[in-house]
């Protein structure tokens, strides 16, 4: 029985783990101006300083048009070339790609489409990192509860 009450407890606190890893989610807001400026923070307010922004062109999405660093208050600002219509994708990454945030900005024959500037949160890697962190520690809990119950039962 304690076998039982030890893996549940195990249970307990590592579901409680990606808690902890979900706040560090990247926010990025935006103001518009001569240019579009954008300003990212972690989920404690914290700016994302030193993030690499790398930008697409409808044109060429698999080149980057122009890569950039946020400054010490998370903020960077472009202006997409208004000659190239479509979607112009915005990556906002720190290094090693365990924080980001992905933004779309239209652009129409007339120019930049204002109402379309959105977040592009299908492409989150952030979730997805936690997730398959959880997996293994799921399965070896899952393989002791059964080890305990057979021990248990012998």
């Amino acid at each position: 029985m304690k076998s039982l009450l030890v893996a549940l407890v195990t249970c307990l606190a590592l579901i409680g783990l990606p808690g902890a890893a979900w706040a560090h989610q990247v926010e990025t807001f935006y103001t518009l101006g001569s240019q579009i400026e954008f300003q990212s923070v972690l989920g404690e307010g914290e700016p994302f300083a030193g993030a690499t922004v790398t930008i697409y062109a409808p044109n060429q999405p698999d080149r980057p048009w122009r890569t950039l660093t946020t400054d010490a208050n998370g903020r960077f600002a472009f202006l997409p070339d208004e000659s190239i219509p479509g979607d112009w994708e915005i990556a906002i990454e720190s290094e090693d790609v365990s924080h980001a945030d992905y933004w779309t900005v239209p652009v129409g024959d007339t120019g930049i489409i204002y109402d379309g500037i959105s977040l592009d949160d299908s492409l989150d890697r952030h979730y997805v990192t936690a997730a398959a962190t959880l997996v293994p520690w799921l399965m070896a809990l899952v393989s002791g509860l059964g080890w305990a119950w057979w021990k248990q039962r012998r």
